[in-house]
């Protein structure tokens, strides 16, 4: 069916030979779901057929005047603040992460000291 469909959208194009469009055709009187299909996008042809895309004549003028607006120092402004507010993020993001695996935000657990005892040998080492 796939193979089908694509025989029906190529044939659009007109893409597609002799035998291939007798196929295509056999398949459309025999299947009503690709006959909806077909009058489903000769409908959507016919409603497009008069869409235009013109740009308006100020287009280019209204975009180069867009872009002249931007300085550098908006550019840095706008990168300063993307990357503090990353930061923020991040540390949020640890700080939680540490809340939820230990229970707490005290200094041992932000040293990930919570699971040594005072007597091993690591914990004694850092104070």
């Amino acid at each position: 069916m796939d193979s089908i469909k694509e025989l029906l959208f190529r044939s659009y194009d007109g893409e597609i030979s002799a035998s291939e469009n007798d196929l295509l055709e056999k398949a459309l009187q025999s299947d009503v779901v690709l006959q909806q299909e077909k009058n489903h996008l000769d409908e959507m042809r016919k409603q497009l057929s008069n869409y235009q895309t013109d740009f308006s004549t100020d287009f280019s003028n209204r975009v180069i005047s867009k872009i002249d607006r931007f300085t550098k120092q908006d550019d840095f402004v706008m990168l300063f603040k993307a990357i503090a507010l990353s930061g923020v993020a991040a540390i949020l993001l640890i700080l939680l992460t540490i809340y939820f695996t230990d229970g707490s935000l005290g200094l041992d657990a932000l040293y990930g000291l919570t699971g040594y005892s005072v007597n091993e040998e690591l914990f004694t080492y850092l104070n």
